[in-house]
């Protein structure tokens, strides 16, 4: 990716998030301060965009800037990216708490049919115990039955008198039908409390979609179960994760963004843009370039040649030496 293809990117990004960010902090705070809503909007709206504006301001004038106001807006824009990330948190655990409400009602519907069924469920079970019981009872009674009929029998061909027998006989056929009666009420009690039962866990199993498909918690309901932590903690980490991350992104994408922005030709066509090492380099190169005239030399009369300096390197030699007059006279250390 080029370096124009990129600075629209990051530009875009930084935008972006900022926008969001503002978004976010501004309903927020609206929110927490329902009362005076839209003066709220309007202070929140002017800091956001000021944030921005002192960030970039920085960057590009550091160096500049007196070094109390600096102080001063690095302090601004770092308590105006805090209100942004509290407005951002209002806003996110406002859209928490409504769908937490929902999730609770729908939870506290759900738990108030487990705990009917539970009830009908420890019924069904006691009423089972009963019917085995009572059916235990009623096998031994036709066992009875059985023996005292055969008993009356041979009594009867022995020509002896059976009326004992009979006595039991009559006894035993009315606990036999008591105890018929009292399984048909148990049977009829099991088909009672199985309906119930199914019912209730179809009330439960619908309840829980509803409560999935309106509260949109499961992936946290689950995390919650698997760390055995209360679901509001985990949103609550959450949602501060998000302030650590989104408007101090915001912040760096636009000083990113002033970096990219910055206007560094490649030519350095004014001499101010060169270092002192560099315009050295220049006059040296510029002097060994210089073709140099060979000088007659005579023995019987020598005639001091002046060097032959070029016209470019002299300029040039002139204004480093100026530079570095100036820098000594700006920064009172002696160069060399």
């Amino acid at each position: 990716m080029n370096k124009s293809g990129l600075k629209i990117l990051v530009g875009f990004v930084a935008l972006a998030l900022a926008a969001c960010a503002a978004f976010f902090s501004i309903i927020g705070l609206s929110k927490l301060f329902a009362g005076a809503m839209i003066a709220v909007i309007a202070m929140a709206s002017t800091l956001e965009i000021s944030k921005l504006v002192i960030a970039s301001y920085l960057y590009q004038q550091w160096k500049v800037v007196n070094k109390t106001l600096r102080v001063y807006l690095v302090s601004a824009v770092t308590i105006i990216a805090i209100i942004t990330s509290i407005g951002i948190y209002g806003f996110l655990s406002g859209a928490y708490q409504t769908t937490k409400s929902k999730y609770d009602l729908t939870q506290s519907i759900t738990d108030s049919l487990s705990v009917k069924k539970s009830y009908f469920d420890s019924g069904l079970v006691s009423y089972q115990s009963q019917l085995e019981s009572k059916t235990t009872q009623l096998n031994d009674l036709y066992s009875i039955r059985n023996s005292q009929e055969q008993r009356a029998s041979n009594l009867i061909n022995s020509n002896k008198s059976f009326k004992s027998v009979e006595k039991s006989a009559s006894n035993t056929d009315k606990s036999i039908k008591l105890l018929n009666k009292e399984i048909a009420q148990l049977n009829d009690s099991i088909v009672k409390y199985s309906t119930e039962s199914s019912k209730l866990k179809l009330g439960i199993t619908q309840a829980s979609l509803k409560n999935e498909l309106s509260s949109e918690l499961g992936s946290l309901t689950y995390i919650s179960k698997v760390l055995n932590i209360p679901m509001d903690k985990v949103v609550n980490i959450l949602i501060i994760l998000f302030m650590i991350v989104f408007d101090p992104l915001a912040i760096c994408m636009v000083i990113a963004y002033n970096q990219l922005n910055e206007s560094k030709p490649d030519n350095k066509d004014n001499l101010d843009d060169f270092s002192d090492e560099e315009l050295a380099e220049i006059v040296q190169d510029i002097q060994s370039e210089t073709p140099q005239e060979p000088i007659e030399s005579n023995t019987m009369d020598i005639v001091p040649q002046e060097p032959i300096i070029d016209e470019e390197a002299a300029k040039t030699a002139a204004k480093l030496e100026a530079k570095k007059a100036q820098d000594q006279s700006a920064y009172g250390v002696k160069i060399y």
